[in-house]
Parts: structure tokens; sequence; C-alpha cells
């Protein structure tokens, strides 16, 4: 699988940054597998997931996905992780990172380091939380701190079970009025308010969180029991003293008002919890605290559950705490506060006061805005309900009856809506308020408004989105369109309503251009009563024109080679007689003959660039794409803008030239290099490719030369870089010669030799480029030929020891013309052809050589050398000719 940079960043490269822990530990490691512990340090991470590898890659898979991974990283090098994950890479090696063998092994060394890492977070999460509970969210903060942050949770609960930890969820403590059974507890008879319920037994194991039982197995604690309870204390009156019983009694008393065991359940809760944060409140240590909860008949895991919830915030608080609640918005702990909150000596009475009417203020408040939104719930008036509701829970955001209510309410109706018509269908469209919950249903009338979501053509129902493509609208008649909103399926908003008239627009317009005329043509709906056509010309003259024949048209008399635009409306007659037209529907048109493709471009220098010729096309604009000489298009067929582009083609910016009657002459810019020029006859997006030419500028040759040889005239030159010819030119008498030269055979013969006799005058040197069948000769160069000089040769006797490969060479040379000093370079070149310049090698001597008496000689140690390998004697001037001895002379083996 192709490796993806973008899912890479987005699912590894970015996480990573923001997680400062993972960070951490990745750094840790890459320190790590500096030092002793080297690459097994990388066990510590999820190798896979950090470099994407996947089970199974083999060698050449790692690698590619590797360079890629390795190239999105130096990309993103602003992101932390990205620079460490790269010299992560670094540090390993490319021995093992390309070894399929060594992710392998990370691998199972990463299940036996996760083990101990776990081992390792549990130990310390145990320590951390001596009552052994601990939030989902508490355990997704620690794995998080400890690099743990993308092991599975089944893994992370497996770890903390081995040290007795449990992961519960955290609970809300329901805000209930306590008063009535809060004396109860103040009577060693009754712990809690379960013992009130449950007389009989001394009850043990309570579960006061999740659910309200008792026992093993656990035996639910409902209303029924109350009433049980009730008959019971009854029956024992006289077994209890009489202040204990009057407070069981107004305790079943309010117990047996309420509706249901939920209610019964939360009465418990809040009751226990009361208790919990009491206990918490006096500074007990924490596991004293569930000792003595545990002792009140709680289920250990219960208590301990109270203990985490109230130890965390719970402080030795006093008045202060109950105004900071009340700041906070939590009425029903403010208050639960106060009223368990004992006078204790010193306090002020002023303060306590000015509390409690903070607090009875606030519940006043809570009153006045839940009447409100009584009132409004009566009169429908759901927006002023719902911000009643809402003002409520600012003051007591605890209150889950409250936020209920609200949630019952029908949602405000769907706000922004809008009707398009497009084509023969509407689409409605309207704004989401960001609750999730809500559905819409649409209703489609005539003209009224629908008194609910079920009255019209429902046309959609319990949808999500905020967007209903209605494709069966009626054409030509006003419809009106409304949306409702719901949460539950049974209570709707007021509706949001809107009117259209659907007047679909002509379609399948067309026209068929002749030279002096365009035929247009078009399709309507039935419901149609015609069509307006009107007809633009480019100095913005408009004629209006009303068809007799239904869905076509002729206009005349047009310009060749002009543009022209046509629009076409739809007319409809609505009830009562409107006449109504749709919007129009717009195409260009331009009269011309035939078209046809261009089969005679011919391109030739021109001052600035070149130009082009061809013959006109009337009507039709003429295009030239350069494309890459590599590229392959088909004269005669048809081609787009697009796919031209996709072959690395650019269109040309054309001047206008001058050219005879009926020749069309384009001028445009010198080409950087050599390309295929395509002429395209433009038809819509693209047109038809027409017969191309290779044209352009190609590198010329570099530093010619040219020496006589006896009756040789020897050339020679730098290649210009790429795959190319050269083309040699000379004069023969009156007439001229050319012969072509490919750099495979330039090197054999060691340069170009031409017959001094067939040389009359200047010789030119052009670089050739073939594409295919074609090909582009650039502008020639002249080299400059010298006169004859003095020749002097040489004689050579190569050899290269088998022990040791080194080389000598000895070096006679003779002159019968020359009788003066002249300097020559010796060069060595190690390879198969042998050197063409003094350039093309290495100089391993130069020396003046004396021919005063018409010879000389000396010899060279080459020192070790490379077989085959070749060396040639070159003058350092042009003053001589030196005549090479035979090529086995030159060569070495």
């Amino acid at each position: 699988m192709a490796f993806d940079a973008a899912k890479y960043k987005n699912s590894v490269l970015l996480p990573l940054a923001k997680d400062k822990s993972r960070l951490d530990l990745l750094k840790r490691v890459v320190q790590e597998v500096q030092g002793a512990t080297g690459a097994r340090a990388a066990a510590k991470l999820d190798m896979a997931e950090l470099f994407a590898i996947s089970q199974g890659m083999s060698a050449t898979d790692l690698a590619s996905h590797l360079k890629s991974l390795e190239m999105t990283c130096n990309k993103q090098k602003n992101l932390p992780s990205a620079s460490l994950l790269k010299k992560l890479l670094d540090q390993l090696g490319k021995d093992k990172i390309l070894d399929p063998a060594f992710w392998a092994s990370l691998a199972a060394d990463r299940s036996a380091a996760l083990k101990g890492q776990l081992a390792d977070f549990a130990h310390a999460v145990a320590e951390e939380h001596p009552l052994d509970v601990v939030t989902p969210e508490q355990l997704a903060d620690h794995a998080a701190v400890m690099g743990l942050s993308g092991v599975a949770e089944s893994d992370l609960f497996a770890a903390l079970a081995g040290q007795g930890v449990q992961v519960c969820d955290d609970f809300n403590v329901p805000s209930v009025d306590l008063k009535k059974i809060r004396k109860v507890s103040e009577f060693p008879e009754f712990r809690t308010v379960v013992d009130v319920v449950l007389r009989e037994d001394a009850a043990t194991d309570i579960a006061v969180v999740d659910e309200l039982a008792f026992g093993s197995p656990p035996r639910r604690i409902v209303l029924e029991d109350v009433r049980d309870a009730d008959a019971l204390l009854k029956q024992q009156q006289q077994r209890v003293e009489p202040a204990a019983l009057q407070a069981a009694q107004n305790a079943l008393a309010a117990l047996s008002l309420l509706s249901s065991d939920d209610d019964l359940h939360d009465l418990v809760l809040a009751s226990v919890a009361e208790t919990a944060e009491s206990l918490v409140r006096r500074g007990l240590p924490k596991t004293q605290v569930r000792k003595e909860l545990v002792q009140l008949g709680l289920r250990d895991l219960d208590a301990s559950r109270l203990v985490a919830k109230y130890s965390g915030t719970t402080q030795v608080r006093g008045l202060g705490y109950v105004s900071e609640l009340l700041a906070d918005g939590a009425l029903g702990e403010a208050r639960r506060h106060l009223d368990g909150l004992s006078e204790v000596d010193g306090e002020d009475a002023d303060e306590r006061a000015r509390v409690t009417a903070s607090v009875e203020a606030a519940e006043n408040k809570k009153r006045k805005l839940v009447s409100q939104y009584q009132e409004f719930l009566k009169s429908r008036d759901h927006a002023g309900a719902a911000a009643a509701l809402r003002d409520a829970l600012a003051v007591d955001t605890q209150d889950d009856d409250l936020r209920g209510k609200l949630a019952r309410l029908p949602p405000l109706p769907p706000a922004s809506l809008s009707l398009r018509v497009d084509g023969r269908s509407l689409e409605v469209t309207w704004s989401a308020d960001g609750d999730d919950a809500i559905r819409y249903s649409v209703v489609r009338t005539t003209a009224e408004i629908p008194v609910d979501h079920k009255d019209g053509d429902v046309v959609a129902a319990g949808i999500e989105a905020t967007k209903f493509r209605d494709a069966k609208a009626p054409i030509g008649t006003l419809v009106r369109y409304s949306v409702f909103a719901t949460r539950d399926g049974s209570s709707y908003s007021d509706p949001a309503t809107a009117t259209s008239v659907v007047l679909p627009t002509p379609y399948d317009f067309a026209a068929a251009p002749g030279t002096t005329d365009v035929s247009l043509s078009w399709a309507t709906p039935p419901e149609a009563a015609g069509v307006v056509v009107t007809e633009t010309a480019p100095d913005g003259t408009r004629n209006e024109h009303r068809p007799a024949t239904p869905g076509q048209l002729a206009v005349g008399g047009l310009r060749t080679g002009t543009k022209y635009r046509f629009s076409a409306k739809a007319v409809y007659l609505l009830a009562g007689g409107e006449r109504r037209e749709s919007a129009a529907v717009e195409l260009d048109a331009t009269p011309r003959g035939s078209i046809r493709s261009v089969d005679d471009l011919r391109v030739e220098a021109a001052p600035a660039g070149h130009a082009a010729r061809w013959s006109s096309v009337v009507g039709y604009t003429i295009e030239l794409w350069a494309l890459p000489i590599t590229a392959h298009v088909t004269p005669a067929t048809r081609i787009t803008s697009a796919e031209l582009t996709n072959l690395s083609g650019r269109r040309l910016t054309l001047r206008p030239g001058s050219g005879g009657s009926g020749e069309t002459v384009r001028e445009f810019d010198a080409l950087p290099d050599v390309s295929l020029l395509v002429p395209i006859t433009l038809d819509g997006d693209g047109g038809l490719v027409g017969t191309p030419q290779v044209a352009g500028s190609a590198p010329s040759v570099q530093k010619p030369t040219s020496e006589r040889f006896g009756d040789e005239l020897r050339l020679s030159w730098e290649w210009p870089k790429g795959d190319y010819m050269v083309e040699v030119g000379w004069r023969v008498g009156s007439g001229r010669s050319t012969k072509r030269v490919s750099r495979t055979s330039y090197n054999d013969d060691g340069g170009v030799r031409l017959p001094a006799s067939e040389v009359s005058g200047e010789v030119t040197l052009a670089t050739v480029v073939r594409a295919g069948s074609q090909e582009w000769v650039s502008a020639p160069i002249s080299v400059p030929v010298s006169g004859v000089a003095p020749v002097v040769k040489y004689a050579l006797s190569v050899k290269r020891s088998k022990f040791g490969g080194k080389g000598t060479v000895a070096v006679s040379v003779e002159s019968a013309q020359f009788r003066d000093s002249v300097e020559l370079l010796t060069v060595l070149k190690e390879a198969k052809f042998m050197p063409n310049a003094s350039s093309d090698g290495t100089v391993v001597d130069r020396r003046m050589v004396d021919l005063s008496s018409g010879r000389s000689s000396f010899s060279l140690d080459l020192g070790k050398v490379v077989a085959p390998f070749w060396v040639r004697v070159f003058p350092s001037s042009s003053g001589v000719r030196v005549e090479d001895p035979p090529t086995s002379q030159m060569r070495g083996q």
C-alpha cells in the first residue's frame, strides 16, 4: 500500500506533538538508544504505530515506506514529533530498520516491556489512591502521564486489578430535601436511614451508589419496604425510645410520599453522602472514613467511592464554602451544607444570617423562574419556557429535574429557512441549533401554514440533515414548505415556513453553428407555455425572439467568426393568468465553417524568437502548445486542455505576424529547449490536433577546434549534455557536404577526420535533436580552420607490470620539418576510449622537447595504472601539428 503522508501527519505526527507525556517518553528512548541499552530501548514504544509499519512488510517494502516517511518528517520538521522520530530512525541505522526481522523482534520485546510498564503503572496508581478506586478520567490522566495513553483500557484495568484497584464511574449526588430524615441518624437505633426502612435487619453490605440494595446476593430496597417498615414500627413502638420513634415516624412519613423506587434511591444516596462528607470535613484520614462508613453498614466499594468523591474537594469548611457553592450555581449543595453545618463557638451570627438569606433568596428566585416556566408552557411559548428553565438552572445547576424538563420541551423552530429552485426540484435548507438529538420533518402545502407536522404532504420525516431536496415539487404553482423540529418524535416545535414557485428552466439547450447562422434547440417541462430567446452580440446589441416552433429556432444574418451569446427563459402561466418567466439558461455560439486540423505547420527563426505559419482555418482559433519531444499525439483527433496539460504541455503566447492571403502567421518567444509544437484547432474545451513539428533551441558544442594532419583535417569539441547528434558541414568547391556524427563514433575515432583536400572553406557544427521520425537542427557554429603547420611525429612503447600494475612509457619524437624546441604534453587516460584533448585525461608530463637534431626521446614512470589505459601526446600550442602513432602503440593493457 502506498504511503499516505497526509494520513500519517494527522494520525501520528500531530497527536504525538500535542501529547507531552508520550513526547517525553520518546525523548527518553532516543537518549537510551544512544546509550548502553541500544536498540532494545525502542521496545518501550509502539514502534509499529509510530512508523506506520504493517505486518508482513518485506525489505523492499520497508525501504520504500521509510523513505517516504522520512521525507514527510523532513517536511514537518517544525513538529517536535517529526524531528524526534527522524532522529530515532537515524540512530537505529539502516541495517536494522530495513530488516523485517528487526521489526518482528521489536514487537516481541514490546510485549515484555509493556508488561513491565503496566506493572509499574498499577503500583504507582495503587500508592496514589489508597482507597483502591479510580474513575476512568483519573485512569486516563495517569496513563497519559506515564506514556501509556495508547494502551487498551482492558489492559490498564487488568493491571490495576492485580493491585486490588477498581475503576468506577464518577457519580452525581442528587439534590434533595433531607430535613425530615436527617434527625434519625442522631439516635443509636439507626445508623442511617436504611436502618429505619429495614427495621428488623442489621443490614450489611449496603449499596447506595449504582443501586439501592443490601446483602449478598444483593436484595433491592424498594418503596414496598417503606410500607412494611411503617407497619413494623407501629408494632414495636414500645421498644423504641420516644424521641427516636418520633424521628423514625417522621422519616417514614417523608419516604412514603416518594413516587418511585428511583426517588427512594436518590434520597438514601444523598443522605449517606452527607454523612460521608461530614466525616471527611472533620479531617479524618481517608481509610478511617471508609472504615466508619463500613461500620454503618455500607458496602466496602461504595464507601471507598463516596470517600474518594469528597476527599479530593472537601475540606473543613464553614459558611464561606456555602457562599462559594451558591456563587457556582450549586444551590442544592449550598442548602445541604448550610443545614448540616452546626453552629460553633465564636461564629459570627450576622454572617450565618447573611448566608442563610442568600440561600433563601436563590431558592425564591428559582421558584419564581419555575413558575414562569409553567405559565409559558401553558401559552405554548416554548422559547420563553426554555429561557426560564435555563435561568433556573443557572441558579441551581445540579437540578436534574429541571434539566429533564428542558430536554422534554419542543425545540425552537428551525432558523434561516430558505428555498432554492434547481431545475424541476426544490431544495429546502435551514440552520441547526447545535443539538445532535434534534430530528426534522418537512411538510408541503399549497399556501396555508400547517397546524402540525402531519397537516399536509409529509415529504420528509425524522431526518438528521438540515437540507432536503424535493424532486417532485409542483411546477408553476405557489407552494409552502414548513419544517418542524423534534427531539423525541412526539413533541414538535412550531414550524418555520417559506413559499416559492418552481419554474424550471429550459434544458438540453444546444447550438449548431453554420457559416452565418446558428440553429438552437431545447426542451421544456410540459407545464411551460413557451420560451423567450435573447440574442446578444459582442457590442451588447440584443434581439428577442419568440419561437413559433416548439423547441427550435434558427437565427440568421450573423457574422462569421463572431461569438454570440444566446439565453432562453421558459414562460409559465400561473393561476389567475399571471405570466412568470424562469431563470435563463445561456450558451455561446460562433458561426463558422467546417472545423479541420492544421496539417501544414511550418516553424522558422524570427528576430524575436520563432515564427509559425499555417493555412488559415476560417472561424476557428488556433493555439500552439509546446510538449516534450517524447510526447505522442495523433493528428486529426480530439484532445482537451486538461489532457494537454497532463502531457506536460504549455500554451504558447502568440503575437500577430505578417503573412500572405489565406495564411496565418504568429510569432512567439524563443523556446528554452527543443519541443514538440502541436497546433490545436479550438472547439469547446480543447480541439483538433494538427500535425506537430519539432522546434526550439538545442545546446551547441563547446570549444570546437580543427587541426591539419597530413592529408586530414581533424575536428574535436566538447559535447553538450543530452542525447544529441552533431551535423558537420563543409564546402567542397562550390557545393556543400554534411556528415552526421554520434557521440559513440566520435569517441571511437578520437574526433572527426575530414579529407583536407575536400575542405575549401569554413566548417560548421550544428546540434541535431530527434523526436520519432522528426528532427530539429540548431543554428550552426563556425569552426576556425588553421593553415598548414609543421608536423611532429612520435612513437610510444607502453608497458604495465603484471605485479603491482605500474606503468611506464618510452616516447620518441622526430620531425622532418621542424628544427626548434616545442612544448609537449603527455596525457594518461584510464578508460576504454583515447583522450581527445589534453583536458580529456591526466597530464603526466609537460616538457620542452629539443628537435634541433630532428629527434629526441624520454621515458616516464606512470605509477600504478588500471587497464585499459591510453597515452597520447599533444602540443601545448597550435604552432605544430602532432601526428599520432598507430593506436596499438597508445593503448596499454
